[in-house]
């Protein structure tokens, strides 16, 4: 099974609809397909319509959380096939809107890579841990967006990856029961702005401006019955030239290693997205290439199909903090509270 978030136009504006489809491709819009079957149940216009709005509301994380009270109606519907709920050739949002989002680094080319980009040894803990940072699970665009370039950057960069999407609310997994957690695969581009990410980073706190303006997910999240365990291909393209092309295989730890050492100490909510980092090769600093205003980016991995999206004109130039000076003791000379 698929599932996506539509566009749909209406009288106040443009909404946005879950979709799911089955081996068959044909896509059925879920909301319209469980007021058709309340109706024929015998319930009037107006429950139909409150019930099935309140079953399958617009975001996936919130729909999710309904537990097997969406999940079973999205399995009805595919079975049943109203035509009333068929939709032909979708305008596709993000696929997730996730409740919360942490990334990984797995692949171990990249973050080798990374590490001796910055002149450092890879360290033991890249061995030992799945190492993660949390991002902002609100900067999420879908598919046909454009990436917004921050007047901050002079170095924006793609990142391939495959985003775990939780469906089912877990703490204290283990590999075993982890992925009964999981509901599917969808694609991720992590994008990062490179000059302030590698700035602030020697802070030795995690990526924020370099990350936190534009990550994407799409077109469709595939649930794990429909994907093979042996990985799957990736690749990335710019402008119709591929600069990618890679495996899943090569992951250092699994999608089920993963959500179970996310799970540790904490609860894991429907609507969850983990990403599994870069996948080797899956960024530019890594094929000594660079991007531009305009540049269209194509990230496909098999089964998941391709999320294309188009970067923007950089912003104007942002305000830049003043650098504090330091006394001789190395300590800062002025001292601030509210200005």
């Amino acid at each position: 099974m698929k599932l996506a978030r539509r566009k749909a136009q209406t009288p106040d504006g443009p909404v946005t609809r879950i979709i799911a489809a089955d081996r068959d491709g044909t896509w059925f819009d879920i909301r319209t397909g469980l007021r058709r079957h309340l109706l024929r149940g015998g319930a009037s216009q107006d429950a139909a319509e409150r019930i099935a709005a309140a079953t399958v509301p617009a975001g996936l994380s919130a729909a999710l959380a309904g537990g097997a009270a969406f999940t079973d109606v999205v399995a009805r519907v595919l079975d049943e096939r109203p035509g009333e709920a068929a939709v032909q050739d979708p305008v596709l949002a993000n696929a997730l809107d996730p409740v919360s989002y942490r990334d990984f680094m797995v692949f171990e080319e990249h973050f080798s890579f990374g590490y001796r980009w910055q002149n450092k040894a890879v360290p033991d803990i890249m061995y030992e841990l799945p190492i993660s940072y949390a991002g902002d699970p609100l900067s999420f665009l879908g598919p046909d967006d454009v990436i917004p370039w921050p007047g901050y950057t002079q170095r924006l960069d793609y990142e391939l990856e495959l985003g775990i999407v939780i469906g089912k609310a877990g703490t204290g997994l283990t590999p075993d029961t982890a992925l009964d957690h999981v509901l599917g695969l969808t694609i991720l581009n992590d994008v990062s702005a490179r000059d302030i990410q590698a700035r602030e980073m020697t802070g030795g706190l995690g990526p924020s401006k370099g990350k936190h303006f534009a990550c994407v997910t799409g077109p469709v999240i595939t649930t794990l019955d429909e994907l093979p365990g042996d990985g799957l291909g990736m690749r990335a393209r710019v402008n119709g030239e591929t600069w990618c092309e890679t495996t899943s295989a090569q992951m250092v730890w699994s999608v089920a290693e993963l959500v179970a050492w996310a799970s540790q100490g904490e609860l894991l909510r429907p609507g969850a997205l983990l990403g599994s980092g870069t996948c080797n090769g899956g960024s530019t600093v890594e094929i000594d290439k660079k991007l531009a205003p305009g540049d269209r980016i194509a990230l496909e991995i098999d089964h998941l199909g391709a999320l294309d999206n188009t970067l923007g004109e950089p912003g104007p130039e942002p305000w830049w903090p003043p650098v504090r000076e330091r006394a001789a003791d190395g300590t800062a000379s002025q001292l601030r509270f509210l200005r």
